[in-house]
């Protein structure tokens, strides 16, 4: 027997692995609907059984289940949960924005060049950024205190990846909430970093930053994110206020 046939037996004997379901009869009706040649469907059997049975192992392994929800993405922002987060500098209070959000405009020009319609609060923001990917930030308050960010970001092409990159660790939270009929998250507790990534998926160094309470969604295709010392519930109603 070899070392790696040896492992796979010690591990077989110390799984708690669940029953599996009875997915043949399904899996058959739909293969059977699609009548194919006879030895072609001799192989697709197998490979469906095959497949089914991979994926039931894997799902029966606690570690290989947390594996596949180590992330998630809703709109333009890929959340990534990690055991440690990197260490960054510095915090947002402490944060140039110039750096990180891109170039300050006025709020016409955002208007003119953000290329869709962008939802706006009864208050003017304090100051308007244009940033990497056509992102717009509305700032309210100030660099050295700042009491809520407002980004959108337009609508991503079919090959591009994903416009900001969010990693959290184990004292952050991530709630699952509706948000103007559209899915969306909520994240709290503990800072988690988030930074933008350019059309190739690398990201810009001077963007990543820490970030507290953040509620983000998809509306008409365009990623939607407030950000502030927010409970779900101010959150929530910020949100709605938007028009």
């Amino acid at each position: 027997m070899s070392e790696l046939e040896r492992q796979l037996v010690v591990l077989g004997g110390t799984l708690d692995v669940p029953e599996s379901p009875d997915l043949a009869p399904g899996v058959l009706a739909r293969l059977g609907a699609r009548r194919p040649a006879p030895r072609r469907r001799r192989i697709v059997l197998a490979l469906a059984v095959i497949a089914v049975a991979a994926l039931l192992a894997t799902l029966a392994i606690p570690d290989a289940r947390s594996a596949l929800l180590r992330f998630f993405q809703i709109g333009g922002e890929h959340i990534e949960l990690v055991d440690e987060l990197p260490s960054v500098s510095p915090s947002p209070s402490e944060l140039d924005l110039g750096l990180a959000l891109g170039e300050r405009v006025s709020l016409d020009e955002a208007r003119r060049r953000a290329g869709f319609d962008l939802l706006e609060l009864e208050e003017r923001p304090d100051a308007v950024y244009l940033g990497p990917r056509d992102t717009v930030w509305f700032l309210y308050g100030t660099p050295a205190a700042v009491r809520l960010l407002v980004a959108q970001t337009p609508e991503l092409m079919v090959d591009e990846p994903f416009i900001l990159k969010k990693l959290v660790a184990s004292g952050t939270r991530v709630e699952s909430l509706a948000v103007r009929g559209a899915s969306a998250y909520f994240l709290s507790g503990e800072p988690h970093v988030v930074m933008l990534v350019d059309e190739f998926g690398v990201v810009y160094p001077e963007t990543a930053r820490l970030a507290r309470d953040v509620l983000v969604w998809e509306e008409d295709g365009h990623t939607v994110r407030l950000e502030g010392d927010l409970t779900e519930e101010e959150a929530l109603e910020i949100a709605e206020s938007l028009h």
